[in-house]
């Protein structure tokens, strides 16, 4: 909601054109008032006012909108996420529970209740809501993304007699790659794909360097593809496509591991 309050600015300074469209219901111009209410209040407490207050001035907002639309599930998923920045996660949890009884088919509102699970600790249950949520949106990169990760990082729990760790990591592959194959420009995306490959229990170098090379293409700082361009290239025997690589490396920050690389793919290190 707050990304189409900054459209909407952007449109009226004149920065972008908007189709023309059906004008919008009140519910809708009342949760863009809701975004604009905490943006304000967010820059009132920065600026040194009291955070309960604001707060609380927040609280009888979203009492005012879920009185006035009780069957709205974009209004409790819009106090849910007021509260959960406000850190007040079972709070937000219970209201995003009232919005899936109206909608439990909300993409969006499943990577919230996911991320409720994991922060419980309920891994598989945080998983399944995942899952439901790039089911429902399968052209949300962000939805694939974030599966993937999910499945990476909790591999060893989520492995079962039926899908052991090594299918789990399979999957967590594929969703990621889908997450670039999405949006084949996000530099996280691809950069986030690549570094899976460092700890999979079966190496698959050539993915990695397809992977890799993926995020050289769409960098503009070279550095950090090619440095892993390199190390991938050792690990497949390949020492002067390594030494190449390594030639494209001009980041200070990558100045020691360059030369340890140099020296294993057979250069010397001012090479």
């Amino acid at each position: 909601m707050k990304r189409a309050v900054l459209i909407l600015l952007a449109a009226m300074l004149g920065l972008i054109s908007l189709p023309v469209r059906a004008a919008p219901s009140q519910e809708q111009t009342d949760l863009e008032a809701a975004a604009v209410a905490e943006a304000e209040m967010a820059s009132e407490v920065r600026a040194g006012a009291d955070p309960r207050q604001a707060a609380a001035r927040l609280d009888r907002m979203y009492a005012t909108l879920e009185a006035r639309y009780p069957r709205s599930e974009a209004v409790l998923a819009a106090h849910g996420d007021f509260l959960w920045m406000a850190e007040r996660k079972q709070e937000a949890f219970a209201v995003w529970q009232q919005a899936e009884k109206l909608d439990g088919n909300n993409a969006d509102l499943c990577l919230r209740l996911g991320s409720c699970w994991l922060e419980m600790g309920d891994t598989g249950r945080a998983t399944r809501y995942f899952e439901r949520a790039a089911a429902l949106a399968p052209r949300d990169a962000l939805l694939h993304f974030h599966l993937g990760n999910d499945l990476y990082l909790f591999r060893h729990q989520l492995a079962t007699p039926l899908e052991p760790e090594a299918a789990v990591v399979d999957r967590a592959l594929s969703e990621l790659k889908r997450a670039v194959e999405i949006e084949p420009l996000n530099a996280e995306y691809a950069k986030g794909y690549a570094e899976t490959f460092y700890s999979l229990p079966v190496a698959k170098w050539p993915d990695a360097l397809k992977a890799w090379q993926h995020l050289y293409d769409i960098s503009q700082d070279k550095s950090l593809a090619a440095i892993n361009l390199a190390r991938v290239s050792l690990q497949m025997k390949d020492k002067p496509g390594a030494r190449a690589y390594l030639a494209e490396v001009t980041a200070p920050d990558f100045e020691a591991l360059k030369k340890k690389l140099m020296a294993q793919a057979g250069g010397g290190a001012g090479d």
